[in-house]
């Protein structure tokens, strides 16, 4: 193998997902060999065992959002077409075992122990999918290659101007989250402490970072203090279209 090649996960979501985000699983089920072929090739490469495929802190990141996403992929295909088999059994990211470059591990210590924890970046939160409504849009085609830090940043955009995701409503100063804000609080806190230099962060100054418009105005014009967070509910229906 030359390098690690990101071409059948680009191919397969490009074909399968839409804009929108939604998966057409039925579609993607008929070509399973494939997609089994490229979960293969994450079981045998990572930047663990082959980091000189993996120079760059863009290289790595890049290697694991993309792993989370497909092996995702994998089981809600496996299981199709049960739309409630990943969240009603969420022993599918706790207990089901996953190989990465020959280490096994499962889809709750890939997220936790190594995405979180090894990059610090909370726009992992709006490009990595669980397979649910309620998670950021599974983005067609594969990050190319030295780009991933502006994909990011465009997921970012995309989650906190989407409005059933964030909305902040002017007239009685009440900012509504998704609950991955809740859920992930500690990553937007420390980010906004230790990047952005902020002693006292609140969570609508991330906010503030990427949101647009009119509400993004409304948003400004008033203290941290007086925004009042309350959290959206989760759809945890599955992301097929």
């Amino acid at each position: 193998m030359d390098g690690f090649s990101y071409q059948t996960y680009d191919r397969l979501t490009r074909a399968y997902v839409s804009d929108q985000g939604g998966v057409n699983y039925s579609g993607l089920k008929a070509e399973m060999a494939a997609l089994s072929g490229f979960i293969d090739q994450l079981a045998a490469v990572s930047p663990e065992n082959r980091p000189d495929y993996f120079p760059t802190e863009d290289d790595r990141k890049r290697y694991y959002l993309t792993a989370y996403n497909a092996l995702v992929l994998f089981f809600a295909v496996s299981a199709f077409p049960d739309r409630h088999a990943l969240w009603a059994r969420l022993g599918y990211f706790r207990n089901k075992h996953i190989v990465l470059g020959g280490r096994k591990l499962t889809l709750s210590e890939l997220e936790h122990k190594i995405i979180r924890k090894q990059f610090l970046d909370p726009r992992i939160h709006f490009y990595i999918n669980c397979g649910a409504k309620g998670c950021p849009l599974l983005k067609p085609g594969a990050i190319p290659q030295n780009t991933t830090d502006a994909e990011l940043d465009q997921a970012a955009s995309r989650f906190i101007n989407d409005p059933a995701k964030v909305r902040f409503d002017s007239q009685t100063g009440t900012l509504y989250l998704s609950k991955i804000f809740d859920w992930f609080s500690e990553d937007f806190i420390r980010y906004l402490r230790v990047a952005r230099a902020l002693p006292h962060p609140h969570i609508s100054q991330y906010i503030r970072l990427y949101l647009s418009g009119t509400h993004a105005e409304a948003l400004s014009r008033i203290s941290p203090e007086q925004v009042m967070i309350k959290y959206l509910d989760y759809d945890k229906g599955l992301n097929d279209q």
